[in-house]
């Protein structure tokens, strides 16, 4: 089945035909086992900050929460959180969860059912959980297939470079890219767009002509 999500993406957005054909098949996305409370922990933890940092702030969370033999993180207090590194906003934010789910680590199990749209308003709701956030909960931790994270620094990057080189190739009527043309696995061009940058195989087409010069 992700052969055929692959070829799906390849035949519904053919300005990047190309480059997913050079590419390893992602493998389909499925839900992660973690209570979705702990999961938004995680995700509000790394928000705006480096993988690395944003691994090193969660484990200090986690930690302190296994000391004080709690059943998830999102149970620790504002000061807790505070000095596990967290700002004061994201403590609060983890604050306004654990207000709503309590100690239910199946409270949030409902969102596995939700469509896109429904989904991402869901998430919203708590205070300090935007677009970003909500994208990256649904993707990687729902394993939701049809959601694009627009708000995600990197995928702006991609989308910016795709533009760049439909631009060089320059026909008189090039439509616009258009990830929502990827529906209903929008989350899939979304990996290939990660990947792709990650390995380098997506970059300005001016870069690309200065190696080769």
């Amino acid at each position: 089945m992700s052969i055929k999500i692959k070829r799906h993406l390849q035949a519904s957005c053919p300005e990047i035909a190309g480059l997913l054909d050079g590419m390893k098949t992602v493998p389909r996305l499925k839900r992660r086992d973690m209570p979705l409370p702990e999961a938004l922990v995680r995700v509000v933890a790394g928000q705006m900050l480096s993988a690395q940092a944003a691994a090193t702030i969660y484990e200090r969370v986690r930690v302190r929460a296994e000391a004080a033999r709690l059943p998830g993180s999102w149970l620790l207090d504002h000061e807790s959180l505070r000095a596990c590194g967290l700002s004061g906003s994201k403590a609060r934010t983890i604050c306004d969860v654990a207000a709503h789910v309590g100690r239910d680590a199946a409270a949030l199990d409902h969102w596995y059912g939700l469509p896109p749209d429904d989904l991402m308003a869901a998430i919203k709701q708590y205070r300090g959980l935007g677009d970003w956030t909500a994208s990256i909960i649904a993707l990687f931790y729902v394993g939701h297939e049809d959601i694009f994270p627009a708000a995600d620094g990197s995928i702006q990057r991609a989308l910016a470079l795709i533009e760049a080189r439909l631009h060089v190739r320059g026909t008189r009527r090039r439509r616009r890219f258009d990830p929502d043309a990827a529906s209903p696995y929008r989350s899939y061009l979304a990996m290939y767009l990660w990947r792709a940058l990650d390995g380098g195989l997506l970059v300005h087409p001016e870069t690309t002509r200065l190696a080769r010069s």
